[in-house]
């Protein structure tokens, strides 16, 4: 095995996910040295840290506009997952999806994703992203099923230390009249919306949403063409979706950090995120009472992603407060079953 192929398997499990707790290079070169059983020089692993850096499949990145290295939490295996995001005019044809994407364009995409889930933590939001469900092996038809990300939002209880301590008194009142102490957005994303494409863009989202209390339509690039804005505005009014603009265009995702560091941004970084974003709403959604539970059924014994969502939801509700998926994943004991909605 050469030296590559041994710092992919090690770099995991000694770097941080968080670029503020970046390892600068002497320390993770001593820290790699008691991982490696055949001695290497300092020189050879700074040069093999440097080099894996600038891979995007790799799993070590390098701070930008700073020293220290930390773990790449999005390489290209799993970027793939968002290349239904990207429009034919930004990739070329030929794989499941109708086209094979670039790098930059994957790339693209994945940043609009963290953006979309870092805004919403920052407002309160727990977002689920769905990465599984359009990996390697996902059909077209897909599209028309599953949303990319589902972000719940609960109505019950204070935000406190990340998560959300529930009002118990509330809860057991909420339930007892049968009512959802939480709302859930499906949340269809795409990169850009074309007169040749939205109309499809459209309806898969319509599809892959009406299970929930809300659905909405998030793009990436403004929007700039009012015939197209009248088309997506009269779609969206007549079906009740949401549609918002981020006004990102190509140049501003690509002066944004890898996605793992945008899902790791304080208040000083979201302030200047907030500055890059230009807002567009096109169209409100529309909420429905309650879920499609008929809809929610099929999609929990279909799909094992959406199944372990609602597995997060039940174990919320059974321990009186939310965290977010990360944390209930990782806390999570292998023999433990959360409890069933």
């Amino acid at each position: 095995m050469s030296l590559r192929e041994h710092l992919r398997n090690v770099l995991p499990d000694i770097l941080p996910p968080d670029p503020k707790d970046a390892i600068k290079g002497t320390e993770l070169i001593e820290l790699v040295k008691l991982k490696l059983e055949q001695k290497y020089s300092d020189a050879t692993l700074r040069y093999h840290f440097s080099i894996m850096s600038c891979d995007p499949s790799a799993p070590i990145a390098k701070v930008e506009h700073g020293q220290g290295y930390y773990l790449r939490t999005n390489t290209l295996n799993s970027m793939k997952s968002a290349r239904h995001m990207i429009s034919p005019s930004q990739a070329t044809f030929g794989d499941a999806f109708g086209y094979t994407t670039s790098n930059e364009a994957l790339l693209r995409a994945n940043k609009f994703r963290a953006v979309v889930a870092r805004c919403g933590e920052n407002e309160g939001k727990f977002p689920f992203i769905l990465q599984e469900t359009f990996g390697e092996e996902a059909q077209y038809e897909d599209l028309w099923k599953y949303p990319d990300v589902i972000s719940v939002s609960w109505q019950i209880g204070q935000i406190a230390d990340g998560g959300v301590e529930f009002d118990r008194d509330m809860l057991q009142l909420q339930r007892s009249f049968g009512s959802q102490p939480f709302t859930l957005r499906s949340m269809k994303m795409k990169l850009e919306v074309r007169h040749d494409t939205f109309r499809e863009d459209f309806f898969q989202c319509l599809s892959n949403s009406r299970w929930a209390h809300f659905g909405e339509l998030i793009i990436a690039e403004p929007v700039e063409d009012e015939t197209l804005v009248d088309g997506l505005r009269s779609l969206g009014t007549e079906f009740g979706i949401g549609i918002t603009s981020f006004g990102l265009g190509a140049d501003d995702l690509d002066e944004l950090p890898e996605p793992g560091a945008i899902r790791h941004f304080k208040e000083r970084e979201m302030e200047g995120l907030h500055k890059l974003i230009r807002f567009q709403r096109i169209s409100e959604s529309r909420p429905r009472s309650e879920l499609g539970w008929e809809q929610v059924r099929t999609l929990r014994s279909t799909n094992a992603e959406i199944e372990s969502m609602f597995q997060w939801l039940s174990h919320s509700l059974d321990n009186g407060q939310a965290q977010p998926f990360a944390s209930f994943r990782s806390g999570l004991r292998p023999t433990e079953s959360p409890v069933s909605l």
